[in-house]
Order: C-alpha cells, then structure tokens, then sequence
C-alpha cells in the first residue's frame, strides 16, 4: 500500500486546532529552526490528506529505526529532470541500504516525491540531535553531494525542523 507524508503550514493555533480535530491521525506539530513562528504539520499516513492545502509526497523508500518520524529533522529539497530521476533515485536507494549503518545519531530516512510535480523530490532524514546530522553532513560523501555542487540549478535547499510541544507528542 503507497504510503504519503502530507505537510501544511500556519499558525501554531491553527494547526494546534487541526490536530485537535484529528486525533486519530497522530498529526505531528513541528517548528522551523530558523523561525520560531513557522510551524507545520506532518501527516504520515496510507489514507486522504485531512488538510485543506497539503504538499504531499509518495513516500518512495524509507529507512532506519523507526518508521515513524521522530528526532530532529532535516528536509533537502531538490528538483530533479525527468531524465536525470531514476538514477537518482536508484543512488539514493541503493545508499540509503547501507550509508547510514553506524552513522550515530540517525534515526530514519525517507525519500519523497511531490504527487503533483513529480520533478520535486525530497530526502527527510531524522536524528536524535542536529549536531549529529551536521557531522555527517560535513564528513559523508552521499549521493547529494554533487547536487549540493549545483545547488542553484537543482534548486537544493535545506530546511530543518523540531517538534513543537515535544511533551505533547505521542510516540507510542
């Protein structure tokens, strides 16, 4: 069964009422680390989006620990040709087998693919700690590296985020 992750952004009080209105759904509150007042709400589910205005990906593959989303995470953002898309989807997955084993601080990586523009694709990585994830930034050759190189002509940006609330999460 496809499984999606659908994210909204607004206010904390809003999404707060979004996830009210959806307990069911395990709606996962999150906050921009570089801006204490953008928030979003993460979904990671096999059914419909229960948001009004969802970006939502396919999840392709995924790896870790977990297969929830937990820790810290870190979003790369990239916008791959139609002619360049399966090799590197291919890379990632065939990275992603091995590339994290021993890597400390990872928790789980998730390859995602916007539904309505497939040339938009993202790579959600979680960890215990950001500085875990800047270490192996920094020290590991991955298969986005070279996109980093041209980072303007695939549009690469990073985004990273923190659970809002974190005592009112449920991580069952």
């Amino acid at each position: 069964m496809t499984e999606y992750l659908y994210t909204t952004f607004g206010s904390e009080e809003v999404l707060q009422m979004v996830r009210e209105a959806n307990p069911e759904r395990g709606l996962m509150l999150t906050v921009d680390d570089t801006d204490p007042l953008r928030y979003q709400l993460l979904d990671k589910t096999t059914a419909k989006s229960v948001f009004s205005t969802p970006t939502s990906y396919e999840i392709l593959s995924q790896t870790g620990k977990s297969k929830e989303i937990r820790g810290w995470m870190n979003f790369t953002f990239l916008t791959i040709s139609d002619q360049e898309r399966a090799n590197f989807i291919r890379r990632w997955e065939t990275f992603q087998t091995h590339g994290f084993d021993q890597v400390d601080g990872f928790m789980s990586a998730f390859l995602l693919q916007r539904t309505d523009e497939p040339q938009q694709m993202a790579i959600l990585t979680t960890w215990t700690l950001k500085e875990f994830w800047t270490i192996w930034d920094d020290e590991t050759e991955n298969p986005l590296t070279p996109y980093e190189a041209m980072a303007s002509r695939y549009g690469l940006r990073n985004s990273q985020y923190s659970f809002a609330a974190f005592s009112k999460q449920t991580l069952d």
